[in-house]
């Protein structure tokens, strides 16, 4: 198989705080990757150090097969990175994207090709004489990767492309996504803290706590302390599988949670929380919850369930779910 990148004891840190502790990890060539991870877990880092931006402090990392070391020049401009807050250059959509074909000297020839090419792709033509300084977050988003997409990256690197996006700007920018990995021809990994999310674009995933890569799900993160027994949330207290005394984090699989309108004193789930239903929404073919026990839990229940329950925003539920549902991380 032919990778992309290849990370090996990649470690960053700022001062004496580890940002980034990655043993390895290997990113395969031209596959769609999402980069799961809450504020602080180290995706921009990582971003950045993918982007060639910036050095590790130790560890070796390999690009196309080459070693960084040496080659670093050569492959700075086979990588596009659209950071979290794009700076809109002055002028119009197309002058923010003719500026980035001048300074990357593609030829003149092809500028205007390469303009309408892009502009198709994040669906921005009717905005191509707009002045970039008036259009909205989820558009200035995409008018940035039209920039970085005119000079056609063998990889594009997305640190969290919705943040602060509203729900119709998040669903343009997901199809946008979408094509740009269609062809099969160009590596894609983007960075959110929403599981479901990047799931509705790939299959693909690696999730990120405190710099390091988990197998645990990123829905349902809390942090706290585990006393051998229990997990304490500021909130909670939530039983928890045998694990190290270290753990800082709990995951727990919003799959392995069951909802009902009462509490169960027969069930074999040791953890039984009361809470509220504060969000109903469609998740794929399923339903997805958010119940507020003192900390927010994210359900997933199938239709059938949603209705046999007859559940409606406000209403007060019951979870529960197995000690062994929950993830010490």
């Amino acid at each position: 198989m032919s990778y992309a990148y290849q990370l090996n004891n990649v470690k960053v840190h700022y001062g004496n705080q580890p940002a980034l502790d990655i043993e390895q990890l290997n990113i395969p060539l031209n596959e769609c990757l999402a980069v799961l991870g809450e504020n602080g877990a180290g995706k921009s880092t990582l971003f950045h150090i993918l982007a060639l931006l910036q050095r590790p402090d130790a560890g070796d990392m390999l690009v196309f097969g080459d070693n960084i070391a040496t080659s670093k020049t050569q492959h700075r401009q086979r990588i596009g990175l659209v950071d979290q807050h794009p700076y809109m250059l002055p002028g119009t959509v197309t002058d923010n994207i003719q500026l980035a074909l001048k300074l990357q000297k593609v030829d003149k020839s092809l500028h205007a090709s390469r303009l309408q090419q892009v502009l198709e792709t994040v669906n921005l033509m009717r905005l191509a004489y707009q002045s970039a300084s008036t259009l909205s977050g989820g558009e200035q988003r995409r008018v940035a990767i039209a920039r970085v997409l005119a000079f056609e990256p063998d990889i594009l690197l997305l640190d969290e492309p919705f943040a602060n996006l509203d729900s119709f700007h998040q669903r343009q920018l997901e199809d946008v996504i979408n094509s740009l990995n269609s062809g099969g021809n160009r590596t894609v990994l983007f960075s959110t803290h929403d599981r479901l999310q990047a799931l509705a674009i790939t299959p693909n995933a690696l999730q990120l706590v405190r710099g390091k890569l988990v197998s645990a799900p990123l829905l349902n993160l809390f942090h706290g302390h585990y006393d051998g027994e229990i997990f304490h949330t500021n909130s909670l207290k939530i039983f928890a599988a045998e694990g190290s005394s270290s753990a800082r984090h709990i995951a727990i699989d919003p799959l392995a949670i069951t909802v009902s309108t009462h509490a169960h004193s027969d069930s074999s789930a040791r953890n039984q929380l009361p809470g509220r239903l504060i969000s109903i929404s469609e998740a794929d073919k399923a339903i997805r919850l958010t119940i507020d026990c003192g900390d927010k839990f994210e359900v997933i229940i199938s239709r059938q369930a949603l209705s046999a329950l007859e559940l409606s925003i406000g209403h007060s539920v019951w979870i529960s779910f197995k000690s062994t549902a929950v993830t010490l991380v």
